[in-house]
C-alpha cells in the first residue's frame, strides 16, 4: 500500500479465506487458506477502501510465519531481552 496509507488489520481478518492478519511496519502480512480466493477480495476490498496497492508478494508460510501467528512475536523478540 502506498506510504502513508493505513489499513485496518481488523478488517483485512473478516476477508474470505484469510486466517490472519498483522502490520509490520509499514507492510502487511496476511496468512490465507486459498490464495485464488484471497486475492480477488483483498483487491477489491482495497479499492472500496481508496487504497492503492504499491506491491505485492505471496510466498508458502515459513515456520517463523507459524511461529508469530501463534505467539504475536518474532523470534529474535525474545534474543533482544537477554
Amino acid at each position: 500500500m502506498n506510504e502513508g496509507t493505513a489499513v485496518a488489520v481488523e478488517g483485512l481478518k473478516t476477508l474470505p479465506a484469510v486466517v490472519s492478519a498483522r502490520q509490520e511496519e509499514e507492510q502487511y502480512c496476511l496468512a490465507v487458506t486459498a490464495v485464488h480466493i484471497a486475492l480477488p477480495v483483498l483487491l477489491h476490498y482495497l479499492r472500496e477502501q481508496g487504497v492503492e496497492l504499491a506491491r505485492l508478494t505471496t510466498r508458502h508460510a515459513t515456520l517463523e510465519d507459524v511461529f508469530v501467528t501463534l505467539t504475536g512475536r518474532h523470534l529474535r523478540d525474545d534474543t533482544n531481552g537477554k
